[in-house]
């Protein structure tokens, strides 16, 4: 009986689910990364945003936010915190709170090669000025 070969199909199976492997655990560490990158701009968006008060309010004893200036600087500030191509981010306010969301893109690497493709990650943020 010739047995000579026999392995040959195991181990290319093996390398195969070997590789799988390898590629969902290094694009779900990026996928993480990626997530954190767009949390942080988020983050430097809603506090950036939350810095622009009405002066107006200052002198009645409350906080409320500037509109137009707090979002414009959360989108700006959140577009510019560690940028990336293909990154957006929307800014709202009720004029007491500020919530930005921010787009990102992924691309898998090593799953890309069989099939998965670019996923978007959301991620929102929301400060409010605080009395000091």
């Amino acid at each position: 009986m010739n047995e000579r070969g026999s392995m040959l199909p195991y181990l290319g199976a093996l390398f195969f689910i070997g590789f799988v492997v390898l590629g969902l655990a290094l694009d779900t560490s990026l996928l993480a990364a990626t997530y954190r990158e767009a949390a942080f701009a988020a983050d430097v968006g809603a506090e950036a945003g939350a810095a622009h008060l009405e002066v107006s309010s200052a002198y009645e004893g409350t906080t409320r936010l500037d509109r137009g200036p707090a979002i414009a600087a959360a989108e700006t500030a959140s577009l510019a915190a560690r940028s990336r191509s293909g990154r957006t981010a929307a800014a709202t306010t009720d004029g007491t709170t500020i919530c930005v969301s921010v787009t990102d893109r992924f691309e898998p690497r090593i799953l890309g090669t069989i099939g998965v493709g670019t996923q978007g990650i959301t991620v929102n943020a929301c400060a409010s000025p605080r009395q000091g």
